[in-house]
């Protein structure tokens, strides 16, 4: 079928004088035909002559990158000016609507987010992704408004990505859903679950990024207790922002209880449990959400981080070195392999991955840090790279774009243990998200056994197991 209710018109139709109306040509160019059965019935033909007609004639076929069955779908607008024998009409000038990509986004984001749209409301089912496409274990839920609904379906997909450009489009797209439909809950959930987002793969600050998660998970709740992914959103911020564990894990379980199928709200799940150091519940958390979603580049990548953690260093650079090679543009895995290589000596293999994280982050700061460890290491090796690391994050801080944490982890990494314990505790005294991790962090191990240090554990909400 079409996206569109009306049946297209029978081939030879097309080639006549072009009467239609400037409204009826800019929905012909939004409108996306899938699968080679209906684009075969737009031409009046058979699915074995429109393939033929892609093999010999350079008919406009395209496919969604990484679907099972090599999807198909088509333009109207280009096979249109493919039988009329004029140019290829770029999908980048479709009109803005329901489902439809603005002209300023990239062509193969646009094509896969539209497709992707399409797809979902012909299955009735929401697709995970990071470049990786499968159903998930329930339906979407729809708006009373179809445009709404379109929106909403290509929110979840752009959020998916985990990509800068990917979350600020969900976003747009999540609140053009709710300015269609006020009261559409799960737009709300979607558009939490993005802030939440957001403040990990962009420069957004944390302190913008969380209140506004907050207040639309709890929007979201107030519409509709019974949205298992707005209860999750909360936890999230429960506990990385309002630092209130207990909160956080009653949340936590509450979305389980509502959806035990959820691959996202275990994953998350799992992270909060790796935090607060509960490891071997965390790894059956995100051995679940793998299980539940096995394509998900995320899940993975965060399994790496778990086993970063709990001590298994070997086994995470082996996954995450399988995911960057799978997926380079994914940009945890260069995180995290960063992150390890730097506290295990491996300088070459740091200066790689932190280069590459701060180029898909899109992020000054971490181009600055990257640069000093690049200049630091040519000039005088590991211990010079570090002393200009350190130099970077404190000019940076001194502007007020660095958080004292990041600073406290520079001293740490040079063995300056009273500097580091210095900057943790503005760190903790200015409410930094990032200082959540001081319980994990391998580079704060030796001063987890201070007393000084437990004590601000306790004060952060953390309380040290180690």
């Amino acid at each position: 079928m079409t996206s569109r209710n009306s049946e297209p018109p029978a081939g030879d139709s097309l080639r006549g004088g072009d009467e239609r109306t400037a409204d009826e040509k800019r929905e012909d160019a939004a409108t996306t035909i899938v699968g080679w059965k209906e684009i075969g019935r737009f031409f009046g033909r058979t699915e074995s002559t429109v393939k033929r007609w892609e093999a010999s004639r350079a008919l406009p076929i395209r496919r969604v990158p990484g679907s099972a069955g090599a999807t198909v779908y088509a333009y109207e607008s280009e096979l249109r000016a493919w039988l009329e024998g004029s140019p290829t009409a770029p999908s980048e000038t479709r009109a803005d609507g329901a489902g439809i990509v603005p002209a300023n986004r990239p062509r193969a984001f646009a094509i896969a987010i539209t497709a992707f749209a399409v797809i979902v409301g012909l299955a009735g089912a929401a697709y995970f992704t990071a470049g990786l496409w499968r159903a998930k274990d329930s339906a979407i839920a729809e708006s009373k408004d179809p445009k709404a609904t379109q929106l909403y379906k290509a929110a979840l997909f752009e959020w998916q990505t985990r990509t800068p450009a990917g979350l600020v489009f969900a976003v747009k797209d999540f609140q053009g859903a709710i300015a269609r439909d006020p009261n559409y809950a799960p737009a709300y959930a979607g558009l939490a679950n993005c802030y939440n987002l957001l403040r990990e793969f962009t420069p957004m600050p944390p302190e913008v990024a969380y209140p506004r998660a907050k207040a639309a998970a709890e929007r979201a709740i107030a519409l509709d207790p019974s949205i298992a992914e707005a209860h999750a959103a909360l936890a999230f911020d429960d506990f990385y922002w309002s630092r209130d564990p207990r909160d956080a894990r009653r949340q936590f379980l509450t979305a389980i209880a509502l959806k035990p199928g959820s691959a996202e709200i275990h994953h998350w799940y799992a992270t909060f449990l790796m935090t607060v150091r509960e490891f071997p519940q965390a790894m059956r958390e995100i051995d679940d959400a793998a299980r539940l979603d096995p394509e998900s580049m995320a899940i993975l990548a965060d399994k790496g981080l778990i086993l970063i953690n709990q001590g298994s260093k070997p086994e995470a650079i082996a996954l995450l070195r399988r995911l960057e090679d799978t997926q380079p543009q994914f940009l945890s895995t260069h995180q995290y392999l960063a992150e390890v290589y730097l506290g295990s000596g491996n300088d070459s293999a740091y200066l790689k991955e932190v280069a590459l994280a701060a180029k898909l982050r899109g992020d000054p700061r971490q181009r600055q840090i990257a640069d000093a460890a690049q200049t630091g290491f040519t000039a005088g090796g590991h211990t010079a790279m570090l002393q200009s690391i350190l130099a970077a994050e404190q000019q940076l801080y001194a502007r007020r774009q660095q958080s004292a944490y990041q600073v406290a982890l520079a001293y740490a990494r040079l063995q300056n243990w009273d500097q580091a314990m210095a900057y943790l505790k503005l760190s903790v005294a200015r409410h930094e998200p990032e200082n959540i991790a001081m319980d994990v962090a391998d580079a704060l191990a030796p001063l987890r056994s201070r007393s000084d240090c437990r004590a601000l554990l306790a004060s952060a909400g953390l309380e040290s197991s180690s």
